[in-house]
């Protein structure tokens, strides 16, 4: 009977969305008992093939594309695993006068901030270019937090971190210029992620600011959608 009902599904007559007939209906058509139809219907409900929905009946189910996620599973992996991550800090630096990071940090023309980028490496190979910004501030936590290796493996994927509050991040495409292609070991122009973070202390003012430079391929962002069997 779930094997009927499973292929009259696959083949249209039950379109997504649709709904069943009564598992009285069922029996009739079948010619089952009401226990054998009601059984048949909830194997489908336990595939996710169908959805019970109190007082109105049984309805197929859609393949919800509008709530699938695209997850960062290949750079959460990569920053936890640290027997193979090594991190390069190639720049340390105060600016004196801001860029792109003074709007995101609500500073003034000429309120400096420290930059540090860092190339992190996994099985000694770059995996990402990882660029952050700062208010000059030096009794400030996040100061320390951005010069901190091992602190930067938690800032994003890691849970218990106290120096921030919240953070928002911001996906884009972009194209490596020569110096990004460089160190990251790729071509000029090539397509890559830039993942950008841009984060929140407890007083909710903007405290840090960065981006990653990934890879499409070290970083593939995979969505499944539809019925799974796993």
């Amino acid at each position: 009977m779930a094997d009927i009902l499973r292929s009259g599904i696959a083949s249209g007559q039950y379109p997504p969305g649709s709904r069943l007939p009564s598992e009285s209906a069922l029996a009739k058509m079948h010619g089952v008992s009401a226990m054998t139809a009601r059984q048949a219907v909830s194997v489908l409900e336990e595939e996710d093939l169908v959805s019970r929905v109190q007082g109105r009946g049984t309805y197929v189910r859609k393949i919800a594309v509008s709530t699938s996620s695209f997850e960062l599973n290949a750079l959460g992996r990569v920053l936890a695993d640290k027997t193979n991550l090594a991190v390069r800090i190639i720049n340390t630096t105060v600016k004196k006068s801001p860029g792109i990071e003074k709007e995101k940090l609500g500073l003034g023309d000429k309120h400096p901030v420290i930059v540090v980028e860092r190339i992190l490496l996994h099985n000694n190979e770059p995996f990402t270019l990882h660029v952050s910004y700062t208010k000059f501030d030096p009794k400030a936590p996040t100061v320390e937090s951005m010069l901190d290796t091992v602190v930067l493996t938690d800032l994003i994927f890691q849970e218990g971190y106290s120096i921030f509050k919240r953070g928002i991040l911001h996906l884009l495409p972009t194209q490596l210029d020569e110096r990004e292609a460089g160190l990251l070991k790729l071509k000029i122009g090539e397509n890559a992620f830039k993942l950008e973070h841009l984060f929140y202390d407890f007083d909710n003012q903007p405290a840090a600011f960065g981006w990653f430079l990934v890879s499409p391929e070290k970083m593939p962002l995979i969505s499944r959608i539809g019925i799974w069997d796993e």
